[in-house]
């Protein structure tokens, strides 16, 4: 292989795990969101049970 179509590879991998990285980056932060989002009404619905 030449030098240039090694390049061309490490080009197409680079940017293959940056964008796979990024989705990744992307879901996780997804879910955290409706996770904590979900604590929360959690933590209101007992702190309410416990006033009663």
């Amino acid at each position: 292989m030449s030098i240039d179509a090694w390049m061309t590879l490490w080009k197409i991998v680079l940017i293959g795990g940056i964008g796979g990285f990024a989705l990744l980056a992307v879901a996780v932060t997804i879910g955290g969101f409706f996770d904590v989002v979900k604590l929360l009404a959690k933590l209101r619905k007992d702190a309410g049970q416990a006033d009663s």
